[in-house]
């Protein structure tokens, strides 16, 4: 009996001693890994706004917004993705625990009598039997190489790097949705404005044709004016075009057929007004925030891990195995205690030769451990230039914005004078109608620049990437990851 049991004490005092773990250990970049502390564009340092939708003041897109979150199939597909990752996550986790199987059987046998037992010649044996099992198999391997721990390791990484994939789609959404409405409003607003302007174009058009008739223009001016108003025409419907196409971008970012919120996005609306300042917080929070470094980072952890799992391969297995049951030729018989059958001891496996797999394996592990070390400093680099960017385009934006209002305002003051040498009869009615062309190309131009300053709000917004923070608790719930959401 003691011989027996030592082989399983021997097993037991080495799982219990501990194990030593393979591979290289992880050492994190770190999500503020060595940058410049301060801003190359001139910024505001001040508190990033995460849920910056509603600074535009339009309920109308912060439906848009609710209803995104709550519709969208790329965040379902998403959130279906995290949901798998989780599941991998349990099952590497379980597969550390022993295994313990429920096994049962009912077998009727018949052994041959010309066999390696010569059963014809042994008196009153018969070669057919009834055979009953049943029993509990177990099986757990001890973890002396650390495989169990570097797989944890890497399904635990996936599972956070699945996270902020999440994250990642909400923050790309949500800016690509602010800039589909923002390029809706714009056509909506330049439609507008064509409208007048080819009311205008019209009306020079007539009066220009009336002049030829009655000898005091030529006939150039006529097909100059005719040209023009055909363009302005075209210029409507160009841009009511342009309106719905919006329309339909919009409804599929969402993802939802485009009847349900066309009649509500063809009525017209202004431009989005965009907040004067964007508090684009410390440049050395930016990375903390952005999922896509985030997520970069996680799968870096994870190949890290998967080298140590390839490791392991290189050295023996030892696993304890046991099996406890109940085995009889009667049914009736299995409950007797003379049908009991048990055994237990260690199990001990090495690939001694393995034709060079093992380690062709490590290599390809490490060498995507380097791959996604790669990725990281590129979704860094990216993550730091399209940042700055975007700051230096939304103030571009704002400065094309005030120079785009003060041509406006000029040319405002200019056609009210011509109004009034009209009304005074110091002017015709061509002079009236060609400065009201010009005032409305510069009505134009301030929509664009509008338009153009929303749109890059909500470029840096995105670029800001902390659009995610709030909305996702929900979809979180797990005991074992806690998001860090970034101190200012």
């Amino acid at each position: 009996m003691r011989y027996r049991a030592r082989p399983l004490a021997i097993v037991t005092a080495l799982g219990l001693a501990g194990c030593t773990t393979v591979g290289p250990d992880y050492q994190s970049p770190g999500l503020d890994p060595a940058i410049a502390a301060n801003w190359i564009e001139p910024g505001d340092p001040g508190p990033v706004d995460t849920a910056w939708w509603a600074r535009f003041d339009d309920p109308v897109l912060s439906s848009l917004i609710e209803r995104l979150l709550t519709d969208s199939p790329d965040i379902a597909e998403a959130s279906a993705r995290l949901r798998q990752a989780r599941a991998n996550r349990d099952a590497v986790f379980g597969r550390a625990l022993p295994q313990v199987d429920l096994t049962a059987s009912a077998t009727e046998n018949r052994i041959s009598e010309k066999g390696q037992l010569p059963l014809s010649n042994i008196p009153g044996y018969s070669p057919e039997f009834s055979l009953f099992d049943i029993g509990f198999d177990a099986n757990w391997e001890i973890d002396f190489w650390g495989r169990q721990i570097r797989s944890r390791q890497a399904a635990e990484a996936r599972l956070e790097s699945a996270i902020e994939a999440r994250r990642d789609v909400i923050v790309q959404l949500i800016g690509e949705l602010a800039r589909a409405y923002v390029d809706l409003r714009q056509a909506q607003a330049e439609a507008r404005v064509a409208r007048g302007a080819a009311g205008a174009a019209a009306e020079l058009e007539r009066l220009t044709r009336l002049r030829y008739e009655a000898g005091e223009s030529s006939r150039i001016e006529v097909t100059e004016a005719t040209t023009n108003a055909r363009v302005q025409r075209e210029a409507i419907f160009r841009r009511e075009a342009s309106a719905r196409s919006a329309a339909y971008r919009i409804a599929t970012i969402i993802g939802i057929a485009p009847e349900s919120i066309l009649p509500d996005l063809v009525v017209d609306a202004p431009i989005p007004r965009a907040p004067d300042t964007i508090l684009v917080g410390l440049r050395s929070d930016l990375l903390a925030r952005r999922p896509d470094v985030r997520r970069a980072e996680r799968d870096l952890a994870a190949h890290v891990a998967d080298i140590g799992v390839a490791t392991a391969d290189l050295y023996p297995r030892f696993s304890v195995l046991g099996g406890l049951g109940f085995q009889s030729q009667s049914f009736d018989d299995l409950a007797s205690g003379k049908t009991l059958r048990f055994s237990i001891g260690p199990s001990f496996s090495w690939p001694v030769f393995s034709g060079g797999r093992i380690r062709a394996q490590i290599r390809a592990a490490g060498a995507e451990a380097d791959t996604a070390a790669a990725r990281f400093e590129r979704s860094v680099a990216e993550a730091l230039s399209e940042t700055e960017d975007a700051i230096n385009g939304f103030q571009a934006a704002g400065r094309r914005l005030q120079a785009a209002r003060e041509a406006a305002a000029a040319a405002e003051t200019t056609f009210r004078l011509a109004e009034s040498r009209y009304r005074a009869g110091e002017d015709d009615r061509l002079a009236l109608e060609r400065q009201r062309l010009q005032f409305l190309e510069t009505v134009r131009l301030v929509a664009l620049s509008e338009a153009d300053r929303a749109s890059s709000a909500a470029t840096l917004y995105k670029a800001l990437g902390g659009a995610w923070i709030g909305l996702d608790e929900a979809e979180l719930g797990d005991p074992h990851y806690e998001a860090e959401a970034p101190s200012e």
